[in-house]
């Protein structure tokens, strides 16, 4: 680009050195032709030596905003670098700074630790000191208590002594007083337990002649009330009395209830006082059920009355036992109430 530009300033020297010494007129044209060419020249020169030196300017502003770019990237970088390693410096500084208030605090730690031993250990002596103290002072106590308390044990029993003397005494002559109070009043009670044993020998031989007399009663009554049946395979007639009363049960149950237990009672006291009279015992069923369940059902029925009227005392040769299972009710209903009145055991008395 110099060398152009020598070039340049070395032609506009030539022109202007020719146009001040002068030419004749065919030399004149000839030169204002190159002039003017090498003006053209010149000129265009000048516009390329612009356009080089803007080219030039621009690229050299390009290069610097490069330059200046990668100088402010590079200024970023070592910014970033610097709080970076700020960052890290102050994260070491807090570290350190927590480190040592950890240490701080464990050995303010162990200073209360080790004043709380100290206190701690002071307390205990103190304790053990104020505790033999208490202990010295409750062993005095104790001695002086005792001592008051055998002082005073002993005027107690001098005084006790006194009493037993002068109660035993009153007790002696209190003995002597009730003995011979007791012997009047046993006198007395024993005067009023004869009279009482004579009344009631009186009374008692008095209801001993009415039980006779209402037995012999009963007995005609019961003879009044047995009723003559005739039974298919029996020979002769059975008898019936209201006074065997028959005995009822649960639906196929052949257990003796409480209330028919006292029914069979009852019955075991009247047989008894006929000790002549063997009874049969009937088993009955209600309806329901096949005629070989209800037959069995019976005979389990008439032999639990007649194991419970033997524990009470009957003889198991005068009972004998016969099912009818559902041959024979008592109520020919076909409801809850008649078939309760059809499970039973009825009681009647052989020909002899």
């Amino acid at each position: 680009m110099t060398k152009r530009k020598a070039l340049v300033l070395t032609l506009i020297i030539c022109c202007f050195g020719l146009v001040m010494t002068g030419c004749p007129k065919k030399a004149a044209v000839k030169e204002e032709a190159f002039a003017k060419k090498t003006e053209e020249a010149a000129a265009a020169e000048r516009e390329k030596a612009a356009r080089l030196e803007a080219e030039r300017a621009l690229r050299e502003e390009e290069a610097k905003r490069a330059l200046a770019e990668k100088e402010l990237q590079a200024e970023r970088e070592r910014a970033a670098r610097f709080k970076a390693e700020e960052a890290l410096r102050e994260k070491e500084l807090k570290a350190k700074e927590e480190e040592a208030k950890r240490a701080l605090a464990q050995r303010e730690l162990q200073a209360e630790r080790e004043r709380a031993a100290r206190l701690e250990a002071e307390r205990a002596l103190k304790e053990r000191e104020l505790k033999a103290k208490e202990e010295e002072a409750k062993r005095a106590l104790a001695q002086r208590e005792l001592q008051a308390e055998r002082e005073r044990t002993a005027r107690l029993e001098a005084e006790r002594a006194l009493r037993e003397k002068e109660l035993k005494a009153k007790e002696e002559e209190a003995k002597r007083a009730l003995a011979e109070r007791e012997l009047q009043a046993e006198r007395e009670r024993a005067a009023r337990l004869e009279a009482e044993r004579a009344l009631k020998e009186k009374e008692l031989k008095a209801k001993e002649e009415e039980a006779k007399r209402a037995l012999a009663e009963k007995e005609k009554e019961f003879e009044k009330t047995l009723v003559p049946k005739k039974y298919p395979g029996i020979e002769g007639e059975i008898l019936e009395s209201k006074f065997l009363k028959d005995i009822y049960f649960d639906f196929d149950k052949y257990d003796i209830r409480p209330g028919d237990a006292a029914i069979l009672k009852e019955n075991a006291t009247l047989l008894t006082k006929h000790s002549d009279k063997k009874i049969q015992v009937e088993g009955h069923c209600d309806e329901r059920g096949t005629t070989e369940y209800n037959l069995a059902l019976g005979e389990r029925r008439a032999q639990s009355a007649r194991n419970y009227l033997v524990t009470l005392g009957i003889s198991p040769d005068r009972i004998s036992t016969i099912s009818y299972g559902k041959e024979k009710p008592l109520d020919p209903g076909h409801n809850e109430e008649a078939w309760a009145k059809n499970r039973r055991c009825h009681l009647v008395i052989l020909p002899k």
